[in-house]
């Protein structure tokens, strides 16, 4: 790696702002959107460079919809006036991350790249660029366990070797998509390899590779880091390069590929910085859009020349207020606006093709065996291969498995970090309890459920209630089901997060129920009456607008996820509400004037200040469990006036933890003791959920994921989000009480997706009671008489 530590200085002093540059040196222009696609759920944009000036520029295009999820094939020019001509889509399952590798193998064939978060399949579609069309290539999918937000390409200089980067929430893996050696070709004529994993500081939205093999990456927390692309596994040196002046979110990045210059383009939400990569003192000037209402998501650049667009076009994954849709606009402003800047319309990706060195050759080594990476000196007779993830030995003759696939008795190693697992057990290890769900809940109204609750009958508990949210604009509010899944009711509401339950709360000369969410349209604290009957009702002051003085602590403060405490030492009644950037503010709630009334009487950052959205307290013992969703699990005590100082419970794998990013729901299973019971956490990116005690939670006690229920038609939970939980008897059917999760594709018998999500509806007795886990005795740990108004 030859970036210095002048060049990091540097960079960091030009995303600060502390430049050499004066206002006058520096463009400033301002673009129209020429073009745009229909409505789509877009997140980012891929170019395809045809083989011959004759064909039509390609580009594609994630869409991100729960019904129509995958990706979408756009001719660039195809439409009128300029805008894309959409030619195919695929329904591959909600995905974000879409990209394009070229020339791969001896016969040079182009590839989409896509990866599904529905599934976790990193796919290949073959391009024909003459005609127009993507081919699936069947046989090649790679299971990515995680999940993850950006993704860019690299071809090796060392090797020739073409590699893709998936990045995630801390967590970054390396693909090597090749041509099958003659002697494994069986299916298809190319694979693909992991090469390397590794962690990364924060959750990236985007990653681009410049020209002499720098990966940049930009987090969620607004900074951009930087590492050196290498043929090597290990680990390598992430510098963090610095973060806007603005302190704004960076939202893409992309590389322009010029004569003499290579420019780094950084997009903002509303914005995109220019700069020389060879000289990142300075920014090269700001590209905004005509449309003031535009919010910018990653992005795409097409060098070459159209009619429309003779030195380029800028294509964008963009909303308004009309929805979100792929944008397009010309570059001739930008390269007009600034003599720096010269246009480069005869790049091309293939062009260093013919220079790739090919894979170095190490015979005495076996050449590694196409698994790993030759040594310096191969010769030396204590050389070693440096293999690839899920290969061991000399010359990575070797397959392994994480923990062995915890085998005998649950699964065995049957490829590189790929276990097959006895029933019940699955996940990467099979050491995760598989328990189909016994109902779900119908449809909700809305295509984005997200956390729900359990309102207990105060008379019969067979009678109790399932609540959930919908957060998106369409259908948004609150759902009301029986516990087998029929909907009861429900009230429409400002895109409730998370809701939760407040028992007997004094309202005047009489006690009450409320749900309690955070909503986040109006960024307000929104209740509802639950009536003795399970339904939900408008109460006075029901909404609660956040205080002024919230701007004073967060001027950009959105609320995000809540929960509510009822306090044993003063009796008194709190809410806590949470933004993405860790900022909790916990209010007590009152009755003024007839109406619900809110104080804020604390406010903290919790954890590492990573993103957060779950939590749940344990009135009793007055602690607050949370989710940091890139980090793992803390404990906070719930007093208003107790020091904020947080406890770790669990880290995520990165950290040595048995969490999975992203950390999402937090539930709690009341015991007979106040040391008795369990906290349930979800792991998004594995749809997985972790067990642990109530008494000790750091001590860890099982894990479980939800698939296919085939006798009662109830579909497997993907990318999962909210859970709740109660440990009481419910009725015949429930003995132990039930757990309810979120699932964020509602899957029909034939595979597709239906437009509006579901719940998923668990026995705890099928959990925590299996056959396989019985010698724990969980079932010990659990209240079947709890009630929550005692």
């Amino acid at each position: 790696m030859k970036t210095s530590r002048k060049f990091s200085i540097l960079v960091l002093q030009a995303l600060l702002g502390l430049t050499h540059a004066t206002s006058a040196e520096k463009f400033e222009v301002t673009l129209a959107v020429d073009g745009r696609t229909s409505r789509v759920e877009s997140d980012t944009a891929a170019v395809y460079y045809p083989t011959k000036d004759k064909y039509s520029p390609l580009f594609v295009g994630n869409d991100g919809s729960a019904e129509t999820g995958g990706f979408r094939l756009w001719n660039l020019y195809g439409g009128s006036n300029s805008s894309p001509e959409q030619l195919s889509a695929f329904k591959t399952g909600r995905s974000k991350l879409v990209e394009i590798v070229y020339s791969v193998g001896d016969d040079e064939e182009d590839y989409v790249v896509t990866l599904s978060m529905q599934d976790g399949f990193l796919r290949l579609y073959e391009i024909d660029g003459k005609d127009r069309k993507l081919k699936y290539v069947n046989g090649v999918d790679k299971l990515v366990r995680g999940d993850f937000s950006a993704m860019c390409t690299w071809r090796s200089k060392s090797t020739g070797g073409q590699y893709v980067y998936v990045m995630g929430k801390r967590w970054l893996y390396r693909y090597l998509i090749r041509e099958k050696s003659s002697k494994s070709r069986r299916g298809p004529s190319i694979e693909i390899v992991e090469t390397q994993e590794f962690s990364i500081p924060v959750e990236p939205n985007s990653c681009t590779v410049s020209p002499n093999g720098e990966v940049f990456f930009a987090g969620d927390n607004g900074k951009l880091f930087s590492f050196p692309a290498v043929d090597s596994t290990a680990t390598p040196k992430i510098t963090e390069v610095g973060e806007p002046a603005s302190g704004d979110e960076i939202k893409g990045l992309k590389v322009y590929y010029g004569k003499h210059s290579n420019y780094l383009f950084l997009g903002l939400e509303d914005a995109i910085e220019v700069f020389d990569i060879k000289k990142l003192d300075k920014s090269l000037g700001t590209i905004k859009f005509a449309d003031e209402e535009l919010e910018l998501n990653d992005f795409a650049i097409y060098q070459r020349g159209s009619k429309a667009h003779p030195e380029g076009t800028l294509i964008y994954a963009g909303e308004n207020d009309d929805g979100a849709f792929f944008g397009t606009s010309s570059l001739v402003p930008v390269f007009k606006s600034s003599s720096k800047l010269k246009p480069n319309v005869k790049y091309d990706p293939r062009d260093c093709i013919s220079e790739h060195a090919k894979p170095k050759k190490c015979s005495s080594l076996s050449d590694c065996n196409g698994y790993g990476y030759c040594p310096g000196n191969s010769r030396s007779k204590k050389a070693t291969c440096d293999c690839f993830p899920g290969f061991a030995g000399t010359t990575c003759n070797k397959v392994t498995c994480r923990d062995d696939c915890t085998s005998p008795s649950q699964g065995t190693c049957t490829g590189p970090n790929s276990c097959t697992c006895k029933a019940p057990w699955t996940g990467e290890k099979c050491a995760t309890l598989a328990v189909p769900a016994r109902y779900e809940t119908e449809e909700s109204g809305g295509a984005d459920g997200d956390d729900p609750a359990i309102w207990v009958h105060p008379t019969d508990k067979s009678k109790s209630r399932i609540i959930t949210t919908v957060k998106s604009e369409v259908g948004s509010g609150l759902g009301v089901y029986d516990l087998t899944g029929k909907r009861t009711g429900g009230v429409t509401g400002g895109e409730p997060n998370n809701v939760d339950i407040l028992y007997g709360f004094p309202f005047g000369d009489r006690k009450v129920d409320l749900t309690v969410a955070a909503c986040r349209a109006d960024d307000t604290i929104c209740m509802y009456e639950v009536t003795s009957t399970g339904e939900l009702v408008e109460i006075p002051g029901g909404v609660q607008p956040l205080p002024e003085a919230v701007k004073g602590l967060e001027k950009k403060f959105k609320v995000y996820g809540s929960c509510v405490y009822h306090s044993p030492k003063t009796g008194a009644y709190h809410i806590f509400i949470n933004s993405k950037s860790s900022l909790y503010l916990q209010f007590e709630l009152a009755v003024k004037d007839g109406k619900l009334a809110t104080t804020l009487v604390r406010h903290f950052y919790a954890g590492n200040k990573g993103q957060v959205e779950g939590c749940v307290v344990d009135d009793p013992n007055s602690r607050l469990f949370l989710g940091e969703e890139p980090y793992g699990l803390w404990s906070y005590p719930a007093e208003p006036d107790a020091p904020a100082v947080g406890t770790l419970v669990d880290n995520t794998v990165v950290d040595g933890g048995k969490l999975h990013a992203d950390v999402e729901g937090v539930t709690l299973i009341y015991g007979k003791t106040n040391q008795d019971g369990y906290i349930i956490v979800s792991c998004q990116g594995f749809s997985e959920y972790n067990v642990y005690q109530r008494a000790a939670p750091h001590k860890y006690a099982m894990s479980f994921t939800i698939p296919n229920n085939n006798e009662k038609g109830v579909d497997r939970v993907t990318n999962t989000d909210g859970i709740t939980a109660v440990g009481t008897n419910l009725g015949p059917e429930w003995p132990y009480g039930m757990v309810v999760v979120h699932d964020d594709v509602n899957e029909a018998p034939d595979g597709s997706a239906r437009t509006d999500a579901t719940f998923k509806i668990l026995s705890l007795k099928d959990i925590l009671g299996a056959k396989v886990v019985e010698g724990l005795e969980l079932l010990k740990g659990v209240d079947a008489e709890w009630d929550p108004r005692k």
